[in-house]
């Protein structure tokens, strides 16, 4: 932190509990790169060399960067109006909102969603089967290659007392399984497509599903397997689903990483910290692993908080902070 003295003096005026305050020294940590590179503190700062601090957050909402923008601008006050900046003329002097940070916003990366949004993207999908794959892999089903999703048959569903399960092939070299709870939403979307008999094209045109035991199967076109293919999902994401969520930016690391947010939020306690318990939690479920022993693969948690977005994470489920280093 650059002049970290006097960043924690300010945020200590800001009168916040604990948890907000590790969010501001997050903010001024960040801000210390290009403070750091100019040898200026954000006070002393001109209006020019302040947009490269704000271009350089890549917060890609505008209610994040307005926030983020806002508390610079509020310590540039709170330093000139105690003296510590050596002009008195304030480099901001517009109001920050949306016309203001537009220019500023981060437009390249990961678009990262809340279950909510996502099952209101997943209702502009005509079909079940699209819809399933989607929600699958936003609630951890992955394994190695697509494999726990290639390899998902009828007969590895259940439920028992209101809960809803899947047994997975999460390796098909070893044959190693594990079973997870899913939603009642992915529960039905996976039992519908196993029954679904046709497949709506993009032009409305209808194709006739293969029968199996697999739920993902192919178009009956043909003879061989009939399971899908990492070749068909990856398809089903450049010509399908980024053009009916309208977001070129989708992927399957997007979605599972989406994933593994909204799950960890629904692991936190109301203090709000991400312990290594529920880290470890989340990562055995999306399968975000590092370290690759003998045996077996170990979670890394340097991992982890790389697939945290803190700016999304923030906007969407609220302030927290690591139990760890």
């Amino acid at each position: 932190m650059y002049n970290k003295e006097y960043k924690m003096k300010f945020i200590k005026t800001l009168d916040v509990k604990e948890i907000s305050e590790e969010r501001y020294i997050y903010l001024f940590e960040k801000t210390a790169e290009v403070e750091f590179r100019i040898d200026k503190d954000l006070f002393d700062m001109n209006f020019e060399e302040l947009e490269i601090v704000f271009y350089s957050s890549k917060r890609s909402k505008h209610r994040s960067l307005i926030s983020f923008i806002t508390t610079i601008k509020n310590y540039i006050t709170w330093a000139k109006d105690n003296g510590y900046s050596s002009s008195s003329v304030h480099p901001i002097v517009e109001a920050i909102n949306t016309a203001f940070v537009d220019k500023y916003l981060y437009k390249e990366g990961l678009t990262y969603y809340t279950r909510e949004e996502l099952l209101s993207n997943i209702d502009k999908l005509v079909n079940v089967r699209d819809k399933a794959i989607v929600l699958a892999v936003f609630e951890g089903i992955r394994g190695k290659g697509l494999s726990e999703l290639i390899n998902l048959r009828f007969e590895d569903l259940s439920k028992k007392e209101d809960k809803y399960y899947v047994s997975l092939l999460s390796d098909e070299i070893n044959f190693s399984n594990r079973q997870i709870e899913i939603s009642k939403e992915l529960y039905d979307l996976l039992e519908q497509t196993y029954w679904e008999k046709e497949y709506t094209g993009k032009k409305g045109n209808k194709t006739r599903v293969a029968d199996g035991e697999y739920i993902l199967r192919k178009n009956r076109v043909g003879e061989g397997d009939i399971r899908f293919t990492v070749s068909m999902i990856n398809s089903l994401f450049s010509n399908v689903i980024k053009n009916e969520f309208e977001d070129s930016q989708i992927t399957v690391t997007s979605l599972l990483e989406s994933g593994a947010m909204w799950y960890t939020n629904s692991l936190l306690k109301e203090d709000r910290i991400i312990t290594k318990d529920i880290a470890t939690d989340v990562m055995n479920r999306y399968g975000l692993y590092s370290f690759k022993g003998e045996k077996k693969d170990y979670p890394s948690f340097m991992r982890y908080k790389e697939i945290i977005n803190d700016e999304f994470f923030d906007d969407s489920y609220g302030s927290f902070k690591y139990g760890f280093k």
